[in-house]
């Protein structure tokens, strides 16, 4: 038996979803395709989001009747981070006799070699996509090419693509509109019935408040006041060290937006993301939430300022070069007033001073309690630490050049 594992959100699913299931069938002989709504990723607007159970509903409304779907609560179920793999071997191990298919998106087909346990997937599925255009397409079968050298088997499929999204639904929706058309009537009556999407996140009007509730409904209590703290003092400090005050108040906001994701979600979205952790990351944790948020507010909150992203991404490492609200968010996270730490009354004096003076103090003290843990120093750190002391030691060679001899 043939069958195609077709795993997404799902929020809502739309005929778009569903045309395209049934041409993979008809090109692949497909017996069946299976739907398997995610469990509430990392990497998405809770916001934003329908709960698990009414994006399952959706599925199996959607295709009432039709024998060519299952619809599977297995990652719904399951909850956390939902990993292909892990789903497969369930399915496998469900269905000993069924030849596995993996449906993806083109975005997602060109992160796969990334994924989590991806010699797994690619022993247990064939992988396959469709291009958007003939651009992609080839981009898309050169990367086929590639996982193919690695044992998996890929199909790229031109299949026509409809204009239909997701996200155009939900703004439809929240914008009074129809959407007859975009989904099945089914699906179309359960939205409303149960008043979905009726919210959207519109970053372009009071655009701090919106982003302040989407990290209330991310953090623990805990967590939440301290990101709060960490955007106060850093209005503050930016004043002082020649940072956008606004800028440093939503990167505050947004520093700690991934911290309280389990290791592994992290480690799913980062993946998802492409993004690839070199030996130094992968023995630091501490700073995946940080690689991590970055990416979602680049990629899922659409804020293109690279200063923001830069800030959010290094403000648990720091580096060489940094922008002033790069520092501004660095000492503001060490030093905003929910703090308590045995130096931190010195920290804050030297914050007041400028942010070289705060940035040297706060370097040493991370770098010295690494060293007494034994921890990984990841390079960005010591790159930052020795650019200081550099500028430091040129800034004193140059004073005693120019000093009077003594008499």
């Amino acid at each position: 038996m043939k069958i195609a594992v077709f795993g997404g959100a799902f929020n809502p699913i739309h005929y778009g979803h569903l045309q395209l299931s049934h041409e993979f069938a008809k090109r692949l002989k497909l017996d069946k395709v299976m739907l398997i709504p995610s469990s509430t990723p990392p990497h998405k607007l809770y916001a934003d989001m329908a709960p698990g159970k009414d994006r399952l509903e959706m599925c199996r409304l959607s295709v009432e009747g039709d024998p060519l779907f299952l619809v599977s609560d297995i990652e719904i179920e399951r909850a956390g981070a939902s990993f292909t793999a892990d789903t497969l071997d369930k399915l496998t191990e469900l269905y000993p006799n069924a030849r596995w298919y993996l449906i993806t998106g083109a975005d997602m087909f060109l992160t796969l070699g990334t994924w989590h346990r991806f010699d797994d997937i690619a022993r247990m599925a064939i992988l396959c996509t469709a291009p958007r255009d003939d651009i992609e397409s080839a981009k898309l079968r050169e990367y086929a090419a590639v996982l193919e050298k690695r044992g998996a088997k890929c199909m790229i499929e031109d299949i026509p693509k409809t204009d239909i999204s997701s996200t155009k639904i939900r703004r439809l929706i929240a914008a009074g509109k129809d959407i007859d058309g975009f989904v099945p009537t089914a699906v179309k009556d359960y939205i409303y019935e149960n008043s979905l999407y009726k919210n959207v996140i519109d970053s372009t009007e009071n655009a701090d408040a919106q982003f302040i509730e989407i990290i209330r409904g991310r953090l623990t209590p805990y967590r939440f006041r301290h990101s709060i703290a960490v955007a106060e003092q850093a209005k503050h400090l930016a004043l002082l060290y020649g940072a956008d005050p606004k800028k440093a108040y939503t990167a505050g906001i947004f520093h700690d937006i991934m911290k309280d994701e389990p290791k592994a979600a992290l480690l799913q979205m980062l993946s998802d993301f492409g993004i690839i952790l070199n030996n130094a990351q992968m023995a630091s944790p501490c700073c995946w939430h940080a690689i991590a948020g970055a990416e979602f507010v680049r990629n899922i909150l659409k804020i293109g300022d690279d200063d923001i992203i830069n800030a959010v991404r290094y403000h648990t490492t720091a580096r060489a070069g940094m922008s002033p609200l790069e520092k501004t968010i660095f000492i503001a996270d060490f030093t905003s007033l929910d703090r308590d730490y045995p130096d931190i009354d010195e920290m804050r004096r030297r914050a007041e001073f400028g942010s070289e003076v705060a940035m040297e103090y706060a370097l040493s003290y991370t770098i010295r309690e690494l060293l007494n843990k034994s921890a990984v120093i990841l390079p960005d750190a010591i790159d930052a630490y020795n650019e200081i002391i550099a500028l430091k030691q040129k800034e004193s060679d140059n004073y005693a050049a120019t000093k009077p001899p003594q008499k």
